[in-house]
């Protein structure tokens, strides 16, 4: 046995200790680099022919001695510069919420796919992916996280093809910036991932490639608007892993959004904002700066879709002290990785009620030799006519939930119904809460 091996293997079974499950979760969403196996170690079972698809299990386990190394091995060094839309004259990141722009008809519906948390190259990524290409649909949303630190060879393997295949719409894919990708300091996924996604001009000709970590879609009433919450959510290393960045959005993107969308002067249109850090949660940590920046441009209640926690949860009209936004909270974080949230529950306290009205805690399968009970991966589809919004919360079987909204008066978004499809005990509604809380 050569030295390097010779190392490798006590490394290897100095490594044995998996850790209890409140650790590996609070190490999964501190720093996400706490999964079982390094990218090389996927990739060469990849090149022996053992896997296509990463497994489940394989984001599960720590292995502690390797987690420290990958973080200091990625960590260090400058972040990529943020890139905004004033180099381009063509292009300031608004585009056409129209099936087809060239004709222009408000009351053709347009369809979005909204996937969180996808980006594993595991099989449930895969299935995932499969049903959001039979929905068919105009724009697909990747609201961020590329495991295990969003390098160029994992933008590749697990959103690119090279294990799995990001769903593209039919008009054009966007992707979110989140703190999986700023692990790696934002290098694979500003410099690699958005050169590869396209906005289309609806007759399949491609216009250009995504520019920004930031955009809009718009028509006559409504705004979707894209923001990135990933930039500044990691610090100082080390001194991260005590003190949680607070995800702030950059300047720029902030300029973008007095300037180009003129948020602050829209009083007609609903918003809805997208991002991968929840404005709050009844499970974890929420982020409320975010929100608190909007909240100097907006006035009015918005329907707010994030990822981050793996988890399907919608919450009523809610908003925080510090972030004075009123928002309709959706999570769909549970695009691709093993869902082993099922088990949490909610938190009780006082200041920790924040509105939770549904979440899912129904159980797929176990996985591994421990057995780990792991739900349903899922997404959302939006799809809009006109003033209307329909949101339909899918898994690989089934919807489970339909909404439906309007635009009133003033930009105003009004809940029209709202209906749970699956009659299953563990897709629970809150204790004390109704359905329809959730659009009032």
């Amino acid at each position: 046995m050569n030295k390097n091996m010779e190392t490798e293997t006590k490394l290897r079974n100095s490594e044995q200790y998996v850790a209890k499950s409140w650790i590996r979760k609070h190490w999964k969403r501190s720093m996400g680099l706490a999964h079982g196996k390094t990218q090389k170690e996927l990739f060469r079972e990849a090149a022996k022919g053992k896997t296509i698809l990463n497994r489940a299990i394989d984001f599960l386990d720590i292995r502690v001695f390797k987690w420290i190394y990958h973080y200091l091995k990625s960590r260090f060094g400058s972040k990529c510069e943020f890139p905004d839309y004033t180099p381009f004259k063509d292009d300031n990141g608004i585009y056409a919420l129209l099936a087809t722009p060239s004709k222009p008809d408000a009351a053709e519906p347009v369809r979005i796919s909204l996937v969180g948390d996808w980006a594993t190259g595991t099989r449930e990524a895969h299935g995932i992916a499969e049903f959001v290409k039979k929905d068919s649909v105009h724009f697909t949303i990747h609201l961020g996280d590329i495991y295990y630190v969003g390098t160029k060879f994992e933008v590749k393997d697990n959103m690119l093809g090279g294990k799995a295949q990001w769903p593209l719409g039919s008009r054009g894919s966007f992707a979110l910036n989140a703190n999986h990708e700023m692990y790696a300091r934002g290098k694979g996924y500003f410099k690699y991932l958005l050169s590869s996604l396209d906005i289309r001009n609806g007759n399949g000709g491609m216009l250009h490639k995504q520019r920004a970590s930031f955009f809009c879609l718009k028509n006559e009433h409504w705004l979707v608007i894209g923001l990135d919450t990933g930039y500044h959510s990691i610090g100082i290393p080390i001194l991260e892993l005590i003190i949680n960045p607070n995800a702030r959005l950059h300047s720029k993107l902030m300029e973008w959004l007095c300037k180009d969308v003129l948020l602050q002067d829209d009083k007609q249109r609903g918003v809805i904002l997208l991002s991968h850090h929840q404005y709050y949660s009844q499970f974890e940590s929420g982020y409320d700066k975010p929100a608190s920046q909007i909240a100097q441009l907006l006035n009015r209640p918005v329907l707010w879709f994030w990822g981050h926690e793996h988890r399907y949860a919608i919450y009523g009209r809610y908003t925080t002290k510090r972030g004075r936004l009123q928002a309709y909270g959706r999570c769909v974080g549970h695009g691709g990785l093993p869902i082993e949230d099922i088990e949490d529950k909610p938190k009780s306290c006082r200041k920790c009620k924040v509105g939770l009205v549904l979440y899912d805690r129904r159980e797929r399968t176990r996985v591994g030799k421990s057995q780990t009970p792991v739900g349903y991966n899922g997404y959302a589809n939006l799809i809009f006519e006109g003033k209307r919004l329909t949101v339909e919360y899918k898994d690989t079987k089934q919807t489970l939930v339909k909404e439906k909204w309007e635009v009133g008066d003033g930009g105003v978004l009004k809940g029209i119904s709202i209906e749970q499809l699956v009659d299953d005990d563990d897709l629970v509604i809150h204790e004390g809460s109704r359905l329809e809380d959730a659009i009032t």
